[in-house]
Parts: structure tokens; C-alpha cells; sequence
């Protein structure tokens, strides 16, 4: 319900992976990467984002089978003002892909050189890795690469599994052949997506996503769709001018009534999770997608937020959904440590 979606690169496992997947692991995510299951890369930026990967940078992840449908056109390369950064780009087109061991042998370059340029590249979208534990890698914070590094000298091992790449090696990446070919696969992998994680498609409700072509593309092949039998088209959410299409087991859902035995269910999700939905389709304001930021929902409905470290109640927010806020939006400080990564509620 992921594939094509972007995200915070340290909100994929901090919020949104560990969240929805009852069986979670770095591992297991890195097995699926490394056996040829999924793939990630950066979503094209502006020359003011292309400096170096963050944890607020945006990454996609997609099984890999579909890269040639979700990849953006490729940077161009000659906005890429970093030498460093230009010499890895070049030995990666000459070899192919490449271990980070390997790059920094052929590279010359020393570590912390090597680890900026890297950085450079991913934040220009101009290589990706066949695992995940690159990102981690790179993301890691300074006090943790000293410690690791110490680890390593007496272990002989401080590098990510996996190897650096161009994206979309070996596939067609050609996104401008119209309609046709490879552009209607690309409308029928990207159309099955977005029904797939809202159950419900039209207009508004996809404004956030940013790999998407233009509406009136998606409209023309979910009407298609529709003739086909696959979809349904009408009117499903009040409040809002043009076409809507949806699944028939969407739709039986939305007409069943809600049986929760007279018993709120409430959940937390991240404000970078696709069911942000809050200001868009839903009653309050908008929550920004940005690390951090969170999200009480009561039945589906945004009731309390959290904003940096600030908690905020809706209007009408009931007491036992204001109780649940504090309990599970909160987090727990000591006088001298950190914030805590693991909230009172987020173990229910």
C-alpha cells in the first residue's frame, strides 16, 4: 500500500514500516532490497536540495520489478557540482554496481569524503543501493559512527551491506513514449497503487503524492478502468466537484455500517503516512509531513496532534479521546536524557 509513496528517509522505519508491519525487522527489510524485491530512490529535486541527503530527505520505495513505471527521468548530471561526487558517478557508469569497500578503493577517497559524497549523489537522486542499510548508514548520527567505528576496528567491519547504483540500471526508463508501450504500463501500475492504498481515487485526495503524472492522464485510464469493470465510478465523498472511482470492495466497505460495539478505536499514525489525510478530506487542520509530527485518530477522524513537542486537541475531542492523546502522543523525558523513542502507548 506503500509503492510509490514518499517519505522522510528516517521515517520509513521509524514510523511508517515498524507501524503497519506486525513482524518488522531492519533485517528482514534489507533481505527484500538485497533479493530483488523492492527498490528505493530519491525522488527528482531542485538544485537547492541536491547538496546532500538528510533525515527529512524524501525517498520512494517500489518492488523493483517496477522501477521503469515509478522512476522519475533522470537528473541531469551536469547540476551535480560536487567533484567528488562526479568521480563515484563515473566509476558507477563504468563498473556498474559497486560495493562501498570498492568504491572507496578505486575512488581514493577517504571516508568521511567518501560518505559526502554519497550523500551528495542520493539527494540528487542520481544512485540507489540494492539495501537499505546504505541509508541507515549515511543517516546515522556522529556519536553512533564513533562508537561503531571503535566496534569496528576490533570486528573488521563499518560498511552497509549491499552495493551502490545508478537507478534504473538495466531497465527502460523512457517516461515520454505518450500513451502507449511503456506509458500504459505505467498508468496501470501507478493507477492499481493509488487504489490500492486509498480504496477510493479522485483529484483532491492525491495532491501529496509526488510521482504521479498529470490527473487528467489518470483520469483518462481510470475511466478505462471503469469500462472495463475494474472500478466503480460515482460520487463516494461528499464535498468535492469531478470524478471518483473505487474499488467494488472498497465500496462495500464504505456502506457497511462501522460495528466497533459502541467502542472508539483509535490509532497513531505519522504525520508523513498517506492517511494524513486531515485538511484535505477530512474536518481540522492541515498536520505538515515532517519527522516528529503525529497524529490521534478516533474511528478514522483526526481528534489530537502533535506538533514538535507540542500537544494540540481538537475541537470536540472527547475525554477518553484527550486521555488516549496524552497516553500515546506524548513522550517521556528525564532531566538529562533524550527523548525517549518509545512512548507509554505505542507498545498497545
Amino acid at each position: 500500500m506503500l509503492q510509490g509513496w514518499a517519505a522522510p528517509a528516517a521515517m520509513w522505519e521509524y514510523a511508517l514500516l515498524s507501524s503497519r508491519c506486525g513482524e518488522y525487522s531492519p533485517e528482514q527489510l534489507d533481505q527484500r532490497f538485497l533479493s530483488g524485491q523492492l527498490a528505493w530512490f530519491r525522488p527528482l529535486s531542485t538544485p537547492e536540495q541536491m547538496r546532500t541527503i538528510v533525515s527529512a530527505t524524501p525517498l520512494a520505495i517500489v518492488p523493483r520489478t517496477n522501477i521503469p513505471e515509478w522512476l522519475p527521468k533522470q537528473p541531469e548530471y551536469d547540476a551535480i557540482s560536487d567533484s567528488t561526487a562526479k568521480k563515484l558517478l563515473v566509476l558507477l557508469d563504468k563498473h556498474g554496481a559497486m560495493f562501498t569497500s570498492d568504491l572507496e578503493y578505486e575512488s581514493g577517497l577517504l571516508r568521511p569524503q567518501l560518505e559526502q559524497a554519497l550523500k551528495t549523489l542520493i539527494a540528487a537522486g542520481a544512485i540507489t543501493a540494492d539495501a537499505f542499510s546504505p541509508v541507515r548508514w549515511l543517516l546515522r548520527p556522529e556519536a553512533q559512527k564513533l562508537r561503531r567505528s571503535r566496534m569496528a576496528k576490533r570486528h573488521a567491519v563499518n560498511l552497509p551491506v549491499g552495493r551502490w547504483s545508478i537507478p534504473g540500471t538495466g531497465f527502460n526508463n523512457d517516461q515520454d513514449g505518450g500513451l502507449t508501450g511503456n506509458g500504459q504500463q505505467r498508468l496501470s501500475v501507478i493507477c492499481h497503487s493509488l487504489l490500492r492504498r486509498y480504496g477510493v481515487v479522485f483529484r483532491a485526495l492525491i495532491q501529496r503524492e509526488v510521482l504521479l503524472p498529470p490527473w487528467r492522464e489518470l483520469l483518462n485510464y481510470l475511466r478505462r478502468m471503469e469500462d472495463r469493470g475494474e472500478v466503480r465510478g460515482g460520487r463516494f465523498v461528499d464535498g468535492f466537484s469531478g470524478e471518483q472511482f473505487a474499488l467494488p470492495e472498497a465500496l462495500g466497505l464504505l456502506r457497511q455500517p462501522v460495528e466497533n460495539n459502541g467502542k472508539p478505536v483509535f490509532t497513531v499514525i505519522s504525520a508523513c503516512d498517506p492517511l494524513n489525510l486531515g485538511g484535505l478530506i477530512t474536518p481540522g487542520a492541515k498536520t505538515p509531513a515532517i519527522t516528529g509530527n503525529r497524529i490521534l485518530l478516533e474511528n478514522g477522524l483526526p481528534v489530537a496532534r502533535i506538533l514538535g513537542e507540542e500537544l494540540e486537541e481538537f475541537p470536540g475531542i472527547s475525554t477518553q479521546a484527550s486521555r488516549e492523546a496524552r497516553r500515546r502522543l506524548l513522550v517521556v523525558r528525564s532531566w538529562s536524557d533524550p527523548a525517549l523513542r518509545v512512548t507509554p502507548g505505542s507498545v498497545y
